[in-house]
């Protein structure tokens, strides 16, 4: 029954792609959809409780919202920066011989949208689709610290700090400190901080509009990665830049935290 409904709403969706400016009435709904109209008038009340279709108060008729072109734009988003970013995501693989990553924000933690393994049999153990919280991860801090201050500060609010290992920064006032070490540097680390042996460097990607799209990282055991943070980090930290370039960015604008702000931190 769900998934019939669910079925139903979608209908109405896609009927309601073709209305126009205009939009549509429930009986013309429901004549395309073979619904009766009081199935269809249910539907649509929920849709707009949803968010995804209004209604006209003077014409009473019903159209999309911008909900839906956010959805979409969000998932062409994540595609088009995996197809941009791929390339330079193997050349630092075959480069530094290490696995990379391509992670973008969701709410309190990365996800991973693209991974290429390195060549040592030794591997920390990731797949793509799979999260990891922001205060523990290199792509976390990364994205962190270049998302404007009030946004980083909401985020602060609602973040747990909870330890993924004894290495984990469990306080605000540490943390911060590791987002301005980050600022200064273009690159952030993840020094067994995340999984017991591992460590990671990333580097955060910024779009057209200054801000962090997602964020690129390097990663692999501690004893290969520590002594090579700052070379990585360089590395990890050009192939964001060259990302974000294909994206229409300034490569040398660290996004909308703005020279201000790192001026600040030094």
């Amino acid at each position: 029954m769900v998934t019939r409904t669910l079925s139903r709403g979608l209908d109405i969706l896609e009927v309601l792609v073709h209305g126009g400016d205009d939009g549509l009435g429930p009986s013309a709904i429901a004549q395309q959809t073979d619904l009766d109209k009081a199935t269809v008038t249910r539907l649509l009340r929920t849709l707009v409780e949803a968010g995804y279709v209004t209604q006209d108060e003077r014409t009473r008729r019903y159209r999309l919202t911008g909900k839906i072109l956010w959805l979409a734009h969000s998932v062409t988003t994540r595609l088009d920066l995996r197809n941009v970013a791929r390339p330079y995501l193997r050349a630092l693989r075959d480069e530094l011989g290490e696995t990379v990553h391509l992670a973008v924000l969701d709410d309190l933690r990365v996800v991973y949208v693209d991974k290429l393994e390195g060549d040592h049999s030794l591997q920390l153990v990731s797949a793509v689709g799979q999260t990891m919280p922001l205060h523990s991860t290199s792509l976390g801090k990364a994205i962190l610290a270049a998302l404007p201050e009030e946004e980083r500060e909401g985020k602060y609010a609602r973040m747990d700090f909870l330890p993924r290992t004894e290495r984990t920064i469990r306080d605000l006032a540490t943390f911060r400190e590791e987002i301005r070490r980050t600022q200064r540097r273009g690159y952030s680390t993840d020094d067994r901080e995340n999984e017991p042996l591992g460590a990671c460097v990333g580097a955060a990607i910024i779009n057209a509009e200054g801000r962090p799209v997602g964020a690129i990282s390097v990663s692999g055991p501690s004893f290969r990665l520590h002594d090579r943070f700052q070379h990585c980090g360089e590395r990890v930290r050009a192939a964001a830049r060259a990302v974000a370039r294909e994206l229409g960015a300034d490569p040398n604008e660290p996004g909308e935290v703005g020279q201000r702000e790192i001026r600040e931190a030094t």
